[in-house]
């Protein structure tokens, strides 16, 4: 997929370059500002049909512009939708619309290598409408724009939903099937529990993560009973894990729960066996697990839920360091054993993918 410098793809590209100066004057204290913020908001909003416009009456539609137009679409919007949340935007709609945007746009990324091309619908485009729409109320405090932004949610999820069908019909059982959605569940759940846990509702923090620790065995158990073990499904349930225990170390520093050098220790081996299982999954097409790591996620997550037990139900939980402490250990001997794991493949292997 190669970039080919014709007008549609120009303005897509200006358009992207334009979403910070949208962002800057949303933070900028300056006079009429909301009649600006909106009239650069609906200006970029209308550029969209433009590149579509004269992308199908010059016959210059390309695979690259399928791909950018709707992603520029999504970074706008998304961006809007960020800097508004406690300003007419509920943070839950926020999330809704947002974690959905991510999730077509990855399936669709994955998808790149098989030259599939997933293009925006006639019923996605609505979408993105009533989206610029509700979002132009919002900036304008105009009358009725709560009742917009529910609709542009509900638009979402629903269009959403049509995406995922269709990328079944492509697909088959390798992208959308049980074990992923449980997955794809468990990684939406993280902005709910990060959410609670800021707002220092502990309970409610802790039920969710307890849900999201429960249904990691369950998306696995799944494709083993289903037959539906994919390398997508692989590759999801790491970096859901990944995700969920970083994001909650940096919750825990900011809410003062542990000292900022844990995490330092804690991420950087992560991080170190986050490179080399790409790198061997790169070079042999499989997404490598160890016995180590998954001792060392399920250690970690016990870890966490001591952590959120002290501080949300005031128990001094003496073990809480010294849980800390045979995680961290975890740690390096997960990254130890990715080290030899990925050492361990053969040269030829190694040399072919140097090569390539």
């Amino acid at each position: 997929m190669q970039f080919k410098s014709n007008i549609p793809n120009k303005i897509t590209i200006i358009r992207i370059g334009l979403i910070p100066l949208f962002a800057v004057i949303l933070l900028a204290d300056i006079l009429y500002k909301n009649i600006l913020s909106a009239f650069i908001f609906g200006l970029l909003s209308v550029s969209d049909f433009l590149d579509g416009y004269f992308a199908r009456k010059k016959k210059q539609v390309t695979e690259f512009g399928k791909l950018i137009d709707p992603i520029a679409d999504k970074l706008l919007i998304s961006t809007a939708l960020i800097f508004l949340i406690g300003k007419g935007v509920e943070l839950w709609m926020a999330v809704a619309i947002i974690v959905r945007e991510i999730i077509i746009t990855a399936i669709r990324i994955y998808l790149l290598p098989s030259r599939i091309v997933v293009p925006a619908s006639t019923f996605g485009k609505a979408k993105t409408v009533v989206q610029s729409i509700a979002i132009v109320f919002v900036l304008l405090k105009l009358p009725f724009s709560w009742y917009a932004m529910l609709g542009a949610v509900f638009l979402t999820l629903v269009s959403g939903l049509e995406y995922l069908i269709r990328i079944r019909q492509m697909t088959g059982n390798k992208v959308i099937n049980t074990p992923n959605i449980i997955t794809l569940t468990r990684f939406v759940l993280i902005a709910p529990f990060g959410y609670y846990l800021l707002s220092s509702k502990i309970q409610i923090s802790l039920f969710i993560f307890a849900i999201i620790t429960l249904t990691d065995k369950l998306d696995g158990i799944s494709a083993r009973l289903m037959n539906q073990k994919t390398e997508l499904g692989s590759a999801l349930d790491s970096f859901t894990d990944w995700t969920l225990i970083i994001a909650t170390f940096i919750l825990f520093i900011i809410k003062n729960y542990i000292d900022a050098s844990w995490f330092v220790f804690l991420v950087v081996p992560s991080l170190i066996s986050g490179a080399l299982k790409v790198a061997y999954a790169k070079r042999t097409k499989i997404v490598p697990v160890t016995f180590i790591s998954r001792v060392s996620v399920s250690l970690t997550y016990i870890t966490i839920i001591s952590i959120l037990i002290s501080f949300g139900y005031n128990v001094n939980f003496g073990y809480s360091f010294y849980l800390m402490i045979a995680t961290l250990v975890m740690v390096y001997l997960t990254m130890i054993g990715y080290i030899f794991k990925f050492l361990r493949l053969p040269k030829k292997t190694l040399k072919k993918t140097a090569i390539a």
